[in-house]
């Protein structure tokens, strides 16, 4: 069974009341969420609070869904607005670097220092739709097919963007460890 008709059943499940279900739809999904919005806010404990956000509307809002469409895309477009919402937030207010308290906070969150070192060089030299891509991909698990269809993108363009993306990462990190 694929993927998606799993995510599919698990759904159904939620819509009549099962928590179990959605217990197992969020550990399904919750890295593919988590990816989407770090891209979008560059910030590890944003998007750890974007994504906890989007399940609660999810949760709160499953019988909107219409069955057998697309969930990756109702999920990740929930999880876009938050993160949108966020980021405009975010530059109302005074901002400290909290990294290292995100990081003891969140011990069951990526939190090896390597992971954290790398996510930072994404951040600092990929493009949005880059650093999207890649994450999407390599953290959330995504195929490079349904990012395409989840970014509205040709598949061939995001096949190249995630090659280069990885490249260009592994070329800064390289460099900044000579």
């Amino acid at each position: 069974m694929s993927n998606r008709a799993v995510i599919e059943q698990y759904v159904r499940a939620v819509q009549q009341g099962d928590e179990q279900a959605f217990a197992e739809l969020y550990a399904l999904t919750k890295k593919g969420v988590f990816a989407f919005a770090y891209s979008i806010v560059g910030d590890r404990a944003t998007a750890e609070d974007v994504l906890q956000e989007t399940y609660i509307k999810v949760k709160l809002n499953i019988c909107s869904y219409a069955p057998n469409t697309n969930f990756s895309a109702w999920l990740l477009q929930i999880a876009k607005n938050i993160a949108y919402n966020s980021v405009k937030k975010s530059k109302r207010e005074v901002v400290c670097d909290n990294d290292t308290l995100s990081a003891k906070a969140h011990p069951d969150a990526c939190s090896s220092a390597e992971y954290t070192d790398v996510l930072q060089v994404v951040n600092r030299v990929l493009a949005k739709e880059d650093k999207t891509i890649l994450l999407m991909h390599a953290v959330g698990g995504y195929k490079h097919r349904e990012i395409a269809k989840i970014l509205d993108l040709p598949l061939g363009t995001v096949t190249w963007k995630y090659k280069n993306a990885l490249k260009t990462v592994q070329k800064a990190i390289e460099e900044e460890q000579r």
